[in-house]
């Protein structure tokens, strides 16, 4: 997304928390970001389509922002982490989500049915799978159901800070909900309790490529080889690293990175997605 068009969204919001989205004219936005009305209208056909790219943009936001908590080696810190900048970023834009409640008026077309569908799916996967780090493979018949409880303790506290104005510390909080699944999972483990919210229930509810186990990217493979790796085989993996992230990755060191790799077969995987990501590499 252009500067333009951000300093425009950076404006309305301002405005719809103010006077809200109905109240709020493309005129005033205009005025407001520093540019004509004709040239608002550049950049977005209508209010509507502004206000649906006000929600994606700040929503892709705050993941960047949580994806960059993810080097965190351990989970249950991870977790906490990432739950932080979930309650900070959106009470960050407090007084633009009470007005949208109190006002009722977003736009329910294709887009944001989407665009919904996409959050609350993308939601319940993010609890998945951190219920998966942090208490192993054992939590897995009980991740969906877990995952659905998770989030309704997020939004009651969530409900709180935005509703009613709770003035919380958002790790304290975060590091509150995890000891509370905590419980939770203890609880099913040790009563053996069988979950009502099975895969094959949420299949029917959710699209399979929601449900579909995600691969690990090439960069996620590597980091992963490089905990268990020799320190030469280390060096090798940084250097094919380097080139894949490269905007011009050479095609020789590449190959010879993975002529040094293909010695040994636990790096059979990675050699092949990356010869399959990268057919240049395969020998001619």
């Amino acid at each position: 997304m252009d500067e333009k068009s951000i300093s425009i969204m950076q404006s309305a919001i301002k405005l719809f928390a103010k006077k809200g989205f109905s109240s709020t004219s493309v005129q005033e936005i205009a005025k407001n970001a520093g540019i004509s009305k004709g040239a608002f209208y550049l950049h977005f056909s209508s209010k509507d389509e502004l206000l649906f790219a006000l929600f994606d943009y700040y929503y892709n936001q705050m993941k960047s922002k949580i994806d960059a908590c993810a080097d965190e080696p351990d989970p249950r810190r991870k977790f906490v982490e990432q739950l932080t900048v979930m309650f900070e970023e959106i009470a960050s834009h407090r007084e633009f989500i009470i007005m949208q409640i109190r006002e009722q008026t977003i736009p329910f077309n294709e887009d944001i049915e989407t665009f919904t569908m996409r959050m609350r799916y993308e939601s319940y996967q993010f609890y998945q799978n951190h219920i998966i780090a942090i208490y192993g493979e054992k939590a897995k018949e009980i991740s969906f159901e877990t995952s659905i409880l998770i989030e309704g303790m997020y939004k009651a506290y969530l409900e709180l800070i935005l509703v009613e104005g709770a003035h919380i510390d958002y790790r304290d909080l975060a590091e509150a909900l995890l000891k509370r699944v905590d419980y939770l999972v203890d609880g099913f483990l040790k009563n053996e309790d069988s979950p009502v919210l099975t895969k094959s229930f949420m299949s029917e509810l959710i699209p399979a490529d929601f449900l579909a186990e995600r691969s690990p990217t090439i960069q996620e493979m590597i980091e992963e080889q490089e905990t268990t790796a020799s320190d030469e085989e280390k060096e090798t993996l940084a250097i094919l690293k380097e080139e894949l992230d490269s905007s011009s990755p050479r095609t020789a060191i590449i190959r010879g990175m993975l002529a040094i790799l293909k010695e040994n077969s636990q790096f059979k995987e990675l050699v092949t997605r990356v010869e399959e990501n990268y057919p240049v590499t395969r020998a001619r």
